[in-house]
């Protein structure tokens, strides 16, 4: 039969002292003769007890621990596509006492795809944890929704809070800011600290490259405007190409990927013949499901049409063919929301600051380079 966990009181009572002195010889041992605190170790050696790290965080006003909060961590980026969560075996009917438990190759395969899978999120929430680690800073991860009851209950729980904001609405971010340090990844929008990609110039250089190596004279852009990246590299696309004469650029598919992945437009420009020289995708899924949309009517990249897309992620390097496209350093982002968070003392002595980082472009042979 399982037994409770010592508590401090069976420490005082064994060793014959008080409760506030156990509690100091663990966390003020300096308030605590050496003799004292060699009998309260001694009886907590002998019981098993083992003092709560959350107790002593919560007794200093904190917890030790950053949270993350994270938003469209799976997505559906193909027609017909289902998501990564979608149809999973239920555990429950396995037999766990099995000398070696069978798995399904199908399921496994379909599950850990990389276009279904974002490793955006993954990256970042991978620099994320590793910053934390290296500051022996616990990590809590939450997918949520976006309303601010979801947020505050992360943030109840975290001496600090990233934010990759996805679709959210960065609305709750206010009042929280003022009870735990907030930084929000990939947005600029919201009070607290913030941590970007220079999309601005990842775009200027990738429509640079289209035009004066490939001779591009007219583009198009393919995602959905909705989210501060997309918004900004839709402004910064619109920018670029006018900076350069005689090329046009136009707006193809508004489609979002991670809402109803169906390039309707796009397909009706392609079945009439009439796309641009080069489609530049407000992200790398987008690009990816570009190119599998295309290929199904007989069109491909590079031949019939260049195709790029920006964030860099794994996918792009295993794709056929590789991606062009811009690359951000996501798991530095991921690192810098946590620096930020774990420098914060969280009493406002802070001010809030933006860190943008630089991006580099990465040629693959949707463009005919790679």
């Amino acid at each position: 039969m399982p037994t409770s966990r010592p508590t401090v009181y069976d420490v005082a009572e064994r060793a014959g002292v008080s409760i506030a002195t156990v509690s100091f010889a663990f966390r003020r041992p300096d308030k605590v003769r050496a003799e004292t605190r060699e009998v309260v170790l001694q009886a907590a050696r002998e019981i098993g007890y083992v003092p709560s790290g959350s107790a002593r965080n919560l007794a200093r006003g904190r917890t030790g621990v950053l949270g993350l909060h994270l938003f469209d961590l799976l997505l559906d980026v193909a027609p017909g596509t289902p998501a990564a969560d979608e149809g999973l075996v239920d555990l429950s009917t396995l037999d766990l006492g099995a000398p070696v438990l069978e798995w399904d190759a199908a399921e496994d395969a379909r599950a850990s795809e990389p276009k279904v899978f974002p490793l955006y999120v993954d990256e970042v929430q991978r620099g994320f944890v590793l910053e934390c680690r290296r500051n022996t800073t616990g990590v809590l991860l939450r997918r949520g929704g976006t309303g601010p009851n979801e947020i505050a209950e992360t943030a109840g729980q975290v001496d600090g809070l990233a934010i990759l904001p996805g679709h959210v609405g960065l609305a709750p971010t206010a009042a929280l800011s003022s009870s735990v340090p907030v930084v929000m990844v990939s947005s600029a929008g919201g009070p607290g600290h913030h941590v970007l990609a220079d999309n601005v110039g990842g775009i200027r250089s990738l429509v640079d490259h289209l035009v004066t190596v490939h001779g591009a004279r007219s583009l198009g852009w393919v995602g959905a405007a909705d989210g501060w990246d997309p918004r900004q590299r839709r402004d910064a696309f619109d920018a670029a190409v006018v900076s350069h004469a005689g090329v046009t650029g136009e707006l193809v598919d508004p489609v979002d990927v991670g809402v109803d992945p169906v390039f309707t437009a796009l397909l009706e420009r392609a079945d009439a013949g009439s796309l641009p020289d080069a489609l530049v995708c407000a992200t790398d899924q987008t690009a990816l499901a570009v190119i599998d949309a295309l290929r199904e009517r007989g069109v491909e990249a590079p031949r019939d049409v260049l195709i790029a897309g920006f964030d860099g992620i794994q996918a792009t390097r295993t794709s056929t063919p590789t991606l062009t496209t811009v690359r951000q350093p996501m798991e530095l982002m991921g690192r810098l929301a946590a620096h930020l968070l774990l420098t914060d003392p969280g009493d406002g002595s802070i001010a809030p600051r933006t860190v943008t980082v630089a991006v580099a472009l990465q040629l693959g042979g949707s463009c005919g380079c790679g």
